[in-house]
């Protein structure tokens, strides 16, 4: 009787080693590499313009503010290919923050953002428009664009990496305002195709790493068009990731191409953005402040969290 009562206790405790541990693999989910990459485009201050792919800047530090809580570490990619190929370490929690085109809005909100908190983010950059705010036409008026001497010094700072949003293929293909159009046209001829592939992204490369310094091998497709000839050139000229806009998270042990993303707009607020991202990654936290309706407030309270925890 006392034997099978102690080899009872035995199994209850070990149950209760396994579920412990359990929890805290959920709660510092990085083994399985299911690394959420984040989704941004341009931060403006007027309400009128908000929207899928533009937040403000009190949302996006927001946003921010709750990555560091809930004990996220932005990396960049080249920090997941040192890892990958040389076995540098990750961080418990890591996490990818992009941002595609190269807004001036991402110069002088975002960096100054990311910064302060010492959080890594990728802008890809499309060539054409650095330091621009018309088209080529010179009259046709676009958003500001950051030139490159802003790049080279959000890249200099370590924060920033530059990568690659193609030249000149950045166009939904419903006009030519914007560009040429990234994927095949019903007209064009596989050959011709690829040797627009490879012009555009070439030059780009060149133009990245002349004015920038690093090495670039992270692509972005624009409106997420991808294809199977695309991924062959990009692969063919030493790319290591490709990255689409596809939503969810992509197992990185898996690969790195064609990941997907989780678009963060501005009308979601950041606790449940917090709870979808957490939520898809297996993680098992609770976000803090949810219950506060003002942003505001959140993050007042979200500063008080952290400067109490540093």
């Amino acid at each position: 009787m006392l034997k099978s009562k102690f080899y009872m206790a035995i199994a209850t405790l070990a149950l209760l080693i396994l579920l412990s541990g359990s929890y805290i693999y959920s709660k510092n989910f990085n083994s399985s590499l299911r690394i959420p990459i984040l989704m941004y485009h341009h931060i403006s201050e007027n309400p009128n313009v908000w929207s899928d792919s533009t937040v403000s800047p009190e949302k996006f530090r927001e946003d921010m503010l709750y990555l560091k809580a809930l004990g996220y570490e932005a990396i960049h990619f080249k920090d997941f290919l040192d890892y990958q190929e040389k076995g540098s370490p990750l961080p418990e929690n890591p996490i990818f923050i992009t941002f595609d085109d190269g807004y001036l809005s991402n110069y002088e909100y975002a960096y100054p953002i990311l910064k302060e908190l010492n959080l890594k983010a990728t802008i890809s950059v499309i060539g054409w428009s650095r330091g621009r705010s018309h088209h080529l036409d010179n009259y046709t008026k676009i958003i500001d664009h950051f030139s490159w001497e802003q790049a080279k010094e959000m890249y200099d700072s370590g924060i920033i990496d530059i990568q690659h949003h193609t030249y000149d293929l950045h166009s939904p293909g419903d006009t030519v305002r914007f560009g040429r159009i990234f994927n095949r046209m019903p007209q064009e001829e596989q050959k011709a195709y690829r040797e627009k592939l490879l012009a555009d992204t070439i030059l780009l490369k060149d133009l990245i790493e002349e004015h920038v310094g690093n090495e670039v091998n992270v692509f972005v497709y624009p409106f997420g068009v991808f294809n199977r000839i695309s991924e062959e050139v990009l692969k063919d000229l030493g790319f290591k990731v490709t990255i689409t806009t596809l939503n969810g998270i992509s197992d990185l042990s898996k690969g790195l191409f064609l990941l997907n993303r989780i678009n963060m707009p501005h009308y979601i607020s950041s606790p449940d953005l917090m709870a979808k991202i957490t939520e898809m990654q297996g993680r098992r936290v609770d976000i803090p402040f949810r219950d506060v309706d003002e942003a505001e407030l959140r993050i007042e309270k979200l500063e008080e969290l952290l400067k109490n925890n540093s």
